[in-house]
């Protein structure tokens, strides 16, 4: 993905398609590894040994030890992966201990650490970052959008029966179909309700849980995927799918239209016990090289507004409208989310 290819060069030409997409210049960032400053912040990097990531999924970190290692040799990245990280990290922080340099979350997750100011500052220039994709007064920086589809079982989904709209999904064929996590369905929701309205949001999400018997579960739904006792799984991470067929399942990801896409991000905590090393992390992780690599390896790439990356040239071949996470909606895609939970929780199995 070095070269800027004829397809990505046409998606750029027709941005304005994405009528929900997040503004920012293009991403055209300078060799910021011959850098000084970002040299000295190397060997000072190295001589703490090692810095300390958390993040929510093991398949969101496990990848950039390796890759982090191949730019900047000389430190160990340790990483824990829990849905509930930034809840620990909060309840750290009121404890007196101070065991994180780095977390990478969705927007959202980070929100309550940024409000009880426990991010550092960091000049995200250093790295070629502009300040379109730079959030929290300066706290932390754009890294990816994981985009919710669907993930189904190609031996027994045909290519034709492949929802172009959430919608289809209220086609009969689906009817004791589909499954979903008890977790990430009214996540998903939320970016629906967004551009739906909450009415319409409940009256869809009723539907396929009444009328197509959508099963809703805490298990991983690959399991049921796999075994065809369900053929398809409702929001899942369109990345997550195409990841499991690189695994050897056979299940693919697919992009729904509108595209509910999250905003994840980079930060380095204000009392980072490595806090040279952890700069260097989180400022790598933001960078044109870490996000080719991201998309490389899990199949996630950053959607904003003049991305390099294949899957927004993609998306907008496709048409239709991305629904990006940002400072000005997610409050409001947070609200939708809890009222909707309650009317998915208790279908829960």
């Amino acid at each position: 993905m070095g070269r800027m290819t004829r397809r990505q060069a046409a998606a750029l030409g027709v941005v304005a398609a994405f009528g929900g997409l997040a503004g920012g210049r293009l991403h055209g960032q300078p060799d910021w590894t011959s850098a000084g400053a970002v040299q000295d912040l190397h060997a000072k990097a190295k001589a703490e040994g090692e810095v300390v990531l958390w993040g929510p999924q093991q398949r969101e970190l496990s990848w950039i030890p390796d890759e982090f290692s191949k730019r900047f040799p000389g430190i160990t990245v340790n990483w824990s992966a829990d849905l509930s990280a930034p809840t620990k990290i909060i309840a750290e922080a009121r404890a007196g201990r101070h065991a994180v340099d780095v977390n990478i979350n969705s927007l959202g997750g980070v929100h309550p650490i940024a409000e009880r100011d426990l991010l550092g500052q960091i000049d995200w220039s250093l790295f070629g970052v502009t300040s379109a994709n730079v959030f929290h007064d300066g706290r932390a920086a754009a890294t990816h959008n994981p985009v919710y589809g669907v993930v189904y079982n190609s031996s027994l989904v045909r290519e034709e029966e492949l929802p172009r709209t959430w919608d289809d999904l209220l086609h009969d064929r689906w009817k004791s179909r589909l499954v979903t996590s008890q977790f990430l369905f009214p996540r998903m929701l939320g970016f629906l309700a967004m551009e739906w309205g909450e009415a319409k949001t409940e009256e869809f999400a009723r539907s396929l849980l009444d009328a197509n018997d959508l099963l809703v579960t805490r298990a991983p739904r690959e399991s049921l995927l796999r075994t065809g006792e369900r053929h398809m799984s409702v929001a899942e991470f369109v990345s997550g799918g195409r990841f499991w067929k690189q695994e050897g399942m056979p299940v693919d990801g697919h992009y729904v239209s509108p595209y509910p896409a999250v905003q994840f991000i980079s930060a380095r905590m204000k009392t980072a016990p490595h806090p040279n090393a952890a700069t260097l992390l989180a400022g790598w992780l933001v960078t044109d090289e870490a996000k080719r690599r991201r998309e490389q390896l899990r199949f996630d790439g950053d959607l904003r507004a003049g991305s390099k990356s294949a899957i927004y040239a993609e998306l907008t071949q496709r048409g239709g409208r991305l629904l990006i996470e940002d400072t000005s909606n997610m409050v409001l895609r947070e609200e939708a989310y809890k009222k909707l939970s309650q009317l998915v929780s208790g279908r829960g199995r």
